[in-house]
Order: structure tokens, then sequence, then C-alpha cells
């Protein structure tokens, strides 16, 4: 009898410590009235930055909605410069930028943080001339003096030398760019500065650059709109922007001496060259391989690794492992590229550094 009884009493104990071990070990998820486990639905998160990457990530929000269903990506495309200052100052759970962090940046922030790349686009140069229905050819010299100012007329002999046969208007050229903040601005000026020494000695590279001519407008919205409201106006733009307002975009001289339309494939070339480790000089312009895009770019995404609220970390690894694999086929309807498997595999590794009070956070198995 006495020996009964104590195996009843280590069965009672061994059953009691099993159901404490499950319940510790099923507090990331939450249950059904029958008891199952169910799986993690997400939580809201915030991200704002970069206007390039913006029709790709309302896109990937309004999807993963249906893999999550309370994960609500809010994503405010206010311009790189201001996603940046926002991330550095942890007002947002991610942010976004079309140029990887420079030095200046990084030394802002204060803890550790990852970036990686999320898809490839391209900065068109998009232009309003009606009378032009045969897309025209620029060289980086012809591009670099209409946005000096030293061409102001569309039948300049520049532009009608790289445009046989083409009849061209003597419309005066109305230049619109950014006035915000931006990475579209950077990937431009960066590519303008290595075509025209002009342009490299008299306004440079950056985020924001002091415009010698033109008008300007905020958000690639905001120059593509104006644009369309401008006759005779030449912009920049994200390919997308330019394609979903109606207007031409250009075709781009390239290194071998190409013209090369700006398109989902002739982007997808130019991204041979992009690479990990992601460092502030990283950059696919001007690529070698035949056939790219000289004005391809990819945009990055920045998130803090330590972590303190976990359903939100847990979101931010589920959504953009889920962006970075199954989102990736849904870009070419946005005219964006995907990354090189290699890429995304890599930016994939980066978000298995965000922890949660030093606990690595793992990818739900929905997303996998």
């Amino acid at each position: 009898m006495r020996t009964k009884r104590f195996v009843s009493v280590f069965a009672v104990i061994a059953l009691a410590v099993g159901a404490l071990t499950l319940a510790g070990c099923g507090q990331s998820t939450t249950s059904t009235p029958g008891g199952t486990p169910a799986a993690f639905t997400g939580a809201a998160l915030v991200g704002a930055g970069a206007t390039f990457p913006g029709p790709v990530y309302s896109q990937w929000a309004q999807s993963f909605v249906k893999v999550e269903p309370s994960a609500q990506v809010n994503y405010q495309a206010i311009g790189s410069g201001g996603g940046v200052q926002q991330f550095i100052s942890k007002t947002v759970d991610f942010g976004a930028t079309d140029v990887s962090l420079i030095a200046s940046e990084t030394a802002k922030v204060s803890t550790p943080f990852i970036q990686f790349p999320t898809c490839l686009g391209a900065v068109v140069v998009s232009y309003n001339l009606p009378a032009v229905t045969t897309p025209l050819k620029l060289d980086g010299a012809t591009i670099a003096n209409i946005f000096l100012g030293k061409i102001t007329k569309w039948n300049d002999p520049a532009i009608a030398a790289l445009n046989s046969g083409v009849t061209l208007p003597a419309t005066a050229i109305q230049v619109v760019h950014r006035a915000d903040g931006s990475g579209t601005t950077s990937i431009f000026t960066k590519w303008l500065k290595g075509q025209s020494p002009d342009w490299a000695s008299k306004v440079g590279a950056g985020k924001s650059v002091q415009w010698p001519t033109g008008q300007g407008g905020n958000g690639n919205a905001g120059v593509a709109a104006s644009m369309k409201q401008t006759a005779g106006s030449i912009g920049y733009l994200e390919l997308q922007y330019a394609l979903s307002s109606g207007l031409p975009v250009a075709s781009v001289k390239a290194p071998d001496g190409q013209f090369v339309v700006p398109n989902v494939d002739s982007v997808a070339k130019a991204a041979s060259d992009l690479s990990f480790p992601i460092t502030e000089t990283t950059s696919i312009l001007d690529s070698k391989v035949a056939g790219a895009y000289p004005i391809s770019s990819t945009t990055y995404i920045l998130i803090y690794t330590d972590q303190t609220d976990q359903a939100k970390a847990q979101t931010l690894v589920d959504f953009w492992t889920w962006a970075l694999t199954k989102g990736q086929a849904e870009l070419g309807t946005l005219n964006y590229a995907p990354l090189p498997d290699s890429v995304a595999k890599a930016s994939v590794a980066e978000l298995a550094k965000i922890t949660v009070n030093g606990t690595a956070v793992t990818p739900s198995a929905v997303v996998k």
C-alpha cells in the first residue's frame, strides 16, 4: 500500500511539473476555446522613410494581413532623410532609406542595428512633352546640363543629336526636383556626379543639394504631380511613380554605349553587383553588365536588434522574412525587381540578430 501511495504522489508531481513546463513554453501563443495553441497573429508596426519603395511596402502590408491578421504595418513615405531621423530618434519600429547609412548618421545611433536591402528599382528621367511620342534617349552629360540649367530648350542640339529623326519642340525645359531630403535624390545626384565634372564641382551628391534651377516637389508623388501640371517639364522619379502617372521615361546611355530602357529586367541585371556586407559605398549604379539600366538602386530597412516588446519583435521578424521570401514574387507587378537569391538570403540572416531581452526571435511557422 505504501509503495502504491508513493507512486501516486510522484505521478501527480510529474503531471504538475509537465503542465507548468508547457504553460511556460506557450507564452508567445494564444489558445483556442478548445485549448489548442493558435498561430501568432501579429502586432501593429509603424515605419517611415523612403518614398522610392512606398508602393511596394504598401502592397506588402496589404498582403501580409492575410498571413497575420493583426499585423497592421503602417508605413509613412516621408523621404529617406526623415526616415533616418525618425529611426535615430526611435520614434518608429523600423526606418527606411534608399542609401545605406553614412558614418555621420551611424555615429548618432546609440544601440546595435541591422540594415538590409528589400528590393530593386530604377530612378528614371521622366518628362512631360505631349508633342513627342517617340521615347527619348539621353546621356549623362546631357541630363547633367539640363539640371544645371545650361540646356533650356527641348530642341537643343545636344538633345537632338541623341534623338535622330525625332522632331523636338522649342518648348522651354522646366526642371522639377525633390524639395525634401531624399534617397532618390542621393541616387540620382551620385550618378550625375560620376557623369559630369561640372556637376561634381558645382552641386555634388546627397539627400539634399543646392539645385541650380527648377521647382521642388515633396516625395516622388509630389514630383510626379508637379510634372503632370507643367508642360515641358523634366524630373527624376522612381519608375513606378512615372508609369502610374502616365509620364514617359527616357532610355539612358550605359557605360558600354548602349541606351537602356528602365524596366524590371534591366534593373535586375544591375543587381549582379550587389553583395554583403552593406556599407556606405554600396551601389549598383553604372553596372558593367550588358543591358543593365545605369541608374538602378536598391533600398534599405533599418531595425534595432535589441527589442523589448515580444509581439512587435516577432512581427518585425515575420513581416520582413515574408517580404524577403514570398513577398519578392509581388515586385514585378509594381515595376520593381527582386533581390538576387544570395542577397535575399543574406538579408534574412540579418533578421536572426533581433532579440528580446537577449533571446533570439525566430520566424513563425506561417512565414517559413
